[in-house]
């Protein structure tokens, strides 16, 4: 079996972990066989009263790579 890792970045208003399902949602929309992720950093933006306003998260993701029917 193969993996690849790729590194996605997303953010939400509402939490930390709501940015965590949004990216690895929006990432099973198009990656097949995801295996695992990993927080690779975790940051945000505050308003002016120095509250948080959005939590942003980049994850790696990794998924198995497809076996082709031409390269066995």
């Amino acid at each position: 079996m193969i993996t690849k890792t790729v590194r996605l970045t997303g953010g939400s208003t509402d939490s930390i972990e709501d940015s965590v399902n949004g990216v690895l949602g929006r990432a099973a929309e198009t990656l097949s066989d995801i295996q695992s992720f990993r927080v690779v950093e975790v940051g945000g933006t505050v308003d002016s009263s120095g509250a948080p306003s959005e939590y942003t998260v980049t994850l790696d993701i990794t998924f198995v790579v497809k076996e082709s029917t031409t390269h066995r």
